[in-house]
C-alpha cells in the first residue's frame, strides 16, 4: 500500500484515536469499533491499515523505537572522544528529553501493552544495551547491562507518569554514582 497523505492522516487518526482509548479504558477494554467511532472512520477503513488492534500496536511500539533510534543515531555522530559520562549524557538529554515529553500520551499507553510477547519496554531494554557502549565509552559490565536500562526507563517512566522532566545534573549525578559503584 502506497503512503499518501490521505492514508498518512488516517493512520494518524487511527493511531491518536487509539492512544486516547487505551489511555482512558485499557487496551483488552477496547474494539476496532471503539478506535474507528474515536478516529472518526468506518470499521472497514482501520482495517483496510490494520489487520487488528495487535498488529496496530506492534506497529506502533517499531515506530516509536525506530524514531528514538533515529534519534540516538544522530547523538552518535557528534564527537563523543574524550568525554565522560556526565558530558554524554549532558549532550544526549535535551534530545531525548523532548522525545519522552512529545510522546509521553503514547508511551504511557505502548507501556501497559503486551502483544505477542513483545512490549514497549522490552523493546526500549534491548536498544538500550545495544548504546551502552557508545553511552559508557566501553564495554559495561554485565550488572551494567541491566542496571542502566532500568535507571532509563526509570527515567522515561517518571515523565510519563508526572508529566515533569528530572533535572539534568539529578540525572548525571545518578548515572556517575552507579557508574563508580561497578568500577
Amino acid at each position: 500500500m502506497t503512503k499518501n497523505l490521505q492514508n498518512l492522516r488516517t493512520e494518524r487518526a487511527i493511531q491518536n484515536a487509539f492512544i486516547t482509548l487505551v489511555n482512558q479504558k485499557g487496551f483488552n477494554h477496547i474494539t476496532i469499533g471503539d478506535i474507528a467511532e474515536e478516529a472518526l472512520i468506518n470499521r472497514q477503513t482501520f482495517y483496510y491499515h490494520y489487520q487488528d488492534k495487535y498488529q496496530l500496536t506492534e506497529i506502533m511500539i517499531d515506530n516509536l523505537v525506530d524514531e528514538y533510534d533515529e534519534l540516538y543515531r544522530h547523538y552518535v555522530t557528534t564527537n563523543l572522544d574524550n568525554l565522560g559520562l556526565s558530558a554524554r549524557i549532558a549532550q544526549l538529554f535535551p534530545r531525548t528529553d523532548s522525545f519522552w515529553t512529545a510522546n509521553r500520551q503514547k508511551v504511557a499507553a505502548l507501556f501497559t501493552i503486551e502483544v505477542n510477547d513483545q512490549t514497549l519496554e522490552k523493546e526500549l531494554k534491548k536498544r538500550f544495551r545495544r548504546y551502552l557502549p557508545t553511552l559508557l565509552g566501553r564495554q559495561p559490565l554485565p550488572l551494567e547491562e541491566t542496571i542502566f536500562p532500568a535507571i532509563i526507563l526509570g527515567v522515561i517512566e517518571y515523565v510519563v507518569e508526572t508529566g515533569k522532566t528530572p533535572d539534568q545534573a539529578e540525572i548525571i549525578e545518578t548515572f556517575n554514582s552507579i557508574s563508580t559503584t561497578f568500577k
